[in-house]
């Protein structure tokens, strides 16, 4: 399943025609797939010249169905399977595929979406770069465009300065070691194995009490695979199969004390899993390069985890680190399961392996060779899973490549303003990643049931990535900011916007807590504010910096430009809804047991309005 692309010769449609003949013969084997209302199409770059793709069976009632598989409106392939792996496209092209099917070869059933995928430059990147940087100085606003307001700049100035301030970050090369990053993924991406991923990750029976999945927190339904959801609620759910905000134990503190984390893109991490780092790789900062595969040991909080994790598992696997974090949200007590009774986590998530009855049996087969079942290899499935959600193609990237039409004229000031100390957003989140997998401040405010105390010696988690950001909310490591703008107000000044948010009853803002009374909400707060409050006032009175040198006073322009750049890094096809988030969620058949997670309702997402 995998392959040094290095290796391989530049294949010619020729060669495509041919590996696409030969999948018709292998057809004939292959039994036909349920029947689905869509053709929807799946396209993935793989490396400079081989893209792959996959599309839904349709009209499996009749036997002499074919797809022809076209490329920028041209035929290259008729096959009676629904996957091809086009080995003759031309490198740093952005192609476009569609999908016809027919009835005998001449009456057309149906078309597919039009799909587009852009190629690797060239096949000489190793791909164990994932665009992660940390770099000292920032752009000077004046030095690039003359002017110390963004407001200043002529509309037809824009892209100069812009191409100005963007050279000093070198983002072209980090981007290229992304997107390599991506194509070796995709690489080694197993159909199978991704399928009973798919399968394990909405099903209720890796929860203690059959009533929680990992989609119950983790939807692709909602915000690129998490819940809209300040804090989560797992277990006790009193309607299991609702996702989003109408989920609720009845409780007014929810039972989860962190944010849930988006799926998309958690691939990309190459130091640490979770908020608080807990599963990273053991290697000092200072022996590590930021943004780079390392293949040091793994640490987890699990001496068990950690010594099976080191022996069993390659430390050249790509996925070893999501591997490693999917033993964990089973045995989290408020998230799936209380391993206490067991005699460790370990003999718990090894019971919850042996209760998968023999229903399961052949979709571990189909991926494994046989129907051994063990937590090992559901956490290999998830992990496979969980590393699908690859979406890094924006319309900021697009701008990168020399399209000038793919940001608005609010979008390009808003990039003026991040990368430039105007706003001193690019401090931190530099790089294509946009951080450097590092904890760093400032404080946010802090609720719910971890209120006191949280992540390390200054309250301060990892930071994440803005990649997709404008569909995550809420945001923070509590989802204590709904939208983006309230975001950049707490940069603009941190002092201040803690004291708003507790003074003024923030909490009961945020949509999870919007029907809570007075009383309810400050119960939710944990007493998060007199914590936050002092922490803060001992880190400003420890710091040589005055509070004029760390205060933005942004201007309500200033923070619509950076609101509007932020969103900028969608991937449109990471919003619900995509033909690529219908394709990784399962049909709602109940599943091989019927424990499955099928979603009855969820709520309206937390992001703008689609602007295509």
């Amino acid at each position: 399943m995998y392959f040094d692309v290095k290796k391989r010769k530049p294949r010619t449609v020729f060669a495509s025609l041919l590996a696409c003949s030969f999948s018709l013969f292998l057809a004939t084997s292959h039994a036909s797939s349920p029947l689905e209302d869509s053709l929807d199409l799946v396209v993935k770059t793989q490396s400079a010249t081989n893209v792959a793709l996959s599309w839904q069976p349709t009209y499996t009632h009749l036997p002499d169905v074919i797809y022809e598989v076209m490329r920028d409106e041209k035929v290259i392939c008729t096959t009676s399977l629904t996957f091809f792996l086009d080995q003759g496209a031309i490198p740093n092209t952005r192609h476009r595929y569609q999908i016809k099917a027919l009835s005998k070869g001449t009456e057309l059933l149906q078309l597919s979406n039009v799909n587009q995928t852009l190629t690797l430059k060239d096949n000489l990147n190793d791909g164990l770069r994932n665009g992660s940087i940390i770099r000292t100085g920032i752009a000077n606003l004046n030095s690039s465009c003359g002017t110390n307001s963004v407001n200043n700049i002529a509309d037809e100035q824009l892209d100069a300065c812009l191409s100005n301030t963007l050279a000093f970050y070198e983002l072209d090369k980090g981007l290229d070691d992304m997107r390599a990053y991506v194509a070796r993924l995709r690489r080694h991406e197993n159909r199978e194995l991704i399928e009973l991923g798919q399968r394990l990750f909405h099903s209720k029976a890796l929860s203690e009490n059959f009533d929680t999945s990992c989609a119950s927190c983790h939807s692709p339904d909602i915000g690129c695979g998490s819940d809209n959801m300040s804090l989560p609620i797992g277990v006790n759910a009193l309607v299991p199969d609702v996702v989003g905000l109408e989920r609720s134990d009845g409780e007014v503190m929810p039972s989860v004390g962190r944010n849930s984390p988006p799926i998309c893109n958690t691939a990309l991490w190459v130091d640490s899993m979770f908020w608080d780092q807990r599963v990273r790789i053991r290697e000092p900062n200072r022996d590590s390069e930021v943004g780079k595969v390392s293949t040091a040991q793994i640490g987890t909080p699990e001496r068990d985890v950690t010594q099976i994790m080191n022996s069993e598992i390659d430390n050249t696997d790509p996925l070893r680190l999501l591997i490693a974090q999917a033993h964990f949200p089973v045995t989290a007590a408020s998230e799936m399961g209380d391993p206490s009774s067991f005699a460790s986590p370990q003999a718990y998530r090894e019971f919850i392996a042996s209760r998968l009855d023999e229903k399961w049996q052949p979709l571990f087969t189909n991926a494994y060779g046989d129907q051994t079942i063990n937590f090992m290899r559901i956490a290999k499935a998830l992990a496979a899973y969980q590393a699908s959600f690859l979406f890094i193609d924006n319309p900021f990237f697009r701008y990168l490549d020399g399209d000038m039409t793919s940001l608005n004229e609010s979008e390009k000031r808003g990039a003026l303003l991040f990368y430039t100390n105007a706003a001193g957003c690019a401090n931190c989140h530099d790089g294509v990643m946009f951080t450097p997998d590092r904890t760093r401040g400032p404080l946010y405010p802090q609720i719910g049931p971890n209120a006191v105390a949280d992540g390390n010696a200054k309250n301060q988690f990892r930071m994440p990535s803005l990649l997709n950001v404008g569909l995550t909310a809420p945001y923070g490591d509590k989802g204590v900011f709904a939208t983006l703008e309230r975001v950049i107000t707490h940069y603009s000044d941190v002092t201040s916007s803690l004291e708003n948010f507790y003074f003024n009853g923030e909490t009961c803002d945020l949509p999870q807590f919007s029907e809570l009374s007075d009383e309810q909400c400050l119960t939710v707060v944990g007493g998060g504010d007199d914590f936050v409050l002092a922490l803060q006032a001992e880190i400003r009175a420890a710091s040589d910096r005055g509070d004029d040198a760390v205060t933005r006073n942004f201007t309500e322009q200033e923070i619509d430009y950076l609101a509007a750049f932020l969103r900028s890094l969608t991937d449109p096809k990471a919003r619900p809804g995509s033909v690529e988030m219908k394709t990784l969620t399962p049909p709602h058949d109940g599943g091989p047991d019927g424990h499955q997670l099928d979603v009855i309702k969820v709520s309206e997402p937390l992001l703008p309005p689609n602007p295509e």
